[in-house]
């Protein structure tokens, strides 16, 4: 039995985060729309089948470098005790995510590339949307454990209302989310009893 070795350069972590590094800089200084994957690459010393071979697509590089692939959403975890207050804690957590004009302007660009490419639309819901939304689902998982779900309302059901509700309020209407986000919390937990 022969064993294959991977081709190519094994991937280098401290490369990865130089070139994440140089493009969240880059749309701190330049935002979304002006990111461009040659300036990434000269940027981080690297040539342009590096970066390339790494995230072949603008989308994807920025997926990684601003929200980190989706992995962060884990950490996003309230456990205040009630479904009330967690999903407050949800909600204030998008707000300060909301506040930052730039994030806005970047969410916009992210959703007008993936909207027009149904393979950048799939990777923006599996890499970002989703880790959200099954984080979200587990914190309102707990709140069924403990009773204060009815049991004709799905968990997914309320991940997706708090979600979609507080996206479309800020990205797509041009909310700031103060309000309503807290608002929105409070109804859905109580009707969600």
């Amino acid at each position: 039995m022969t064993t294959s070795k991977p081709r190519g350069r094994p991937r280098q972590p401290a490369l990865d985060e130089r070139i994440l590094r140089v493009t969240r800089e880059a749309l701190s200084r330049d935002g979304y729309a002006a990111l461009g994957m040659e300036t990434v690459a000269a940027a981080a010393g690297v040539g342009k089948q590096t970066l390339y071979r790494r995230w072949p697509r603008k989308p994807l590089l920025v997926f990684d470098a601003v929200f980190g692939g989706g992995t962060e959403a884990e950490s996003m975890l309230p456990d205040t005790g009630t479904l009330a207050g967690d999903l407050a804690a949800v909600v204030r957590a998008q707000q300060r995510m909301y506040t930052d004009a730039a994030t806005i302007a970047l969410l916009r660009g992210l959703l007008a590339d993936c909207l027009a490419d149904p393979g950048l639309l799939d990777q923006f819901q599996h890499r970002l949307v989703r880790p959200r939304l099954a984080s979200l689902t587990t914190v309102i998982s707990r709140a069924a454990a403990r009773g204060e779900l009815r049991e004709d309302v799905s968990a997914e059901f309320v991940a997706e209302m708090i979600g979609g509700s507080m996206l479309a309020h800020v990205v797509v209407y041009g909310g700031t989310g103060e309000q309503f986000g807290l608002q929105l919390a409070a109804v859905i937990a109580r009707g969600a009893r």
